[in-house]
């Protein structure tokens, strides 16, 4: 019994996550949310704004802003007018049920997500809002800074 339960409930996450990664490839969906993770045994939180539309997105968290095209990821820092740019791993890696765990609520919606990122970091998401809008222009996806001298560029 224990069995068929839990098949039904990786049934219905993985249900849930297929319309989620639909969201995101006919809309723009944008999430408010809380975040953790741990960076060298420390653990950082925070709050952050992100807007996924198929494989790009754009997340503000704590000063910093991380933009991608889907092709290119590009991490702001304007206070300290640094950039870092280093080629993109798509969206659809955060959404893979084997290497993700999505809660969903009632209604099919994500409430939570915890998965490992590229460099092995694990964060943990809770998400506080969500909504689709129409699909954005790919320039809403990139950084609208000039990179002059008085910035420090590193490409990754």
């Amino acid at each position: 019994m224990f069995i068929v339960a839990s098949a039904a409930a990786q049934q219905t996450q993985h249900a849930a996550l297929e319309r989620l990664r639909a969201a995101i490839s006919d809309s723009c969906v944008t999430f408010k949310c809380t975040y953790s993770m741990y960076v060298s045994q420390t653990r950082v939180e925070g709050n952050a704004d992100v807007m996924i539309q198929g494989n790009a997105y754009m997340m503000s968290a704590d000063g910093l802003q991380v933009y991608c095209d889907g092709s290119k990821v590009w991490t702001v820092d304007t206070s300290v007018m640094e950039v870092y740019v280093e080629q993109a791993v798509g969206v659809s890696a955060f959404l893979d049920p084997t290497s993700s765990d999505f809660v969903f609520d009632a209604d099919g919606n994500p409430v939570s997500a915890s998965f490992a990122l590229q460099d092995g970091l694990k964060m943990d998401i809770r998400i506080l809002s969500m909504t689709k809008s129409k699909i954005k222009p790919e320039e809403d996806f990139r950084p609208q800074v000039n990179f002059g001298s008085d910035w420090i560029v590193t490409e990754l």
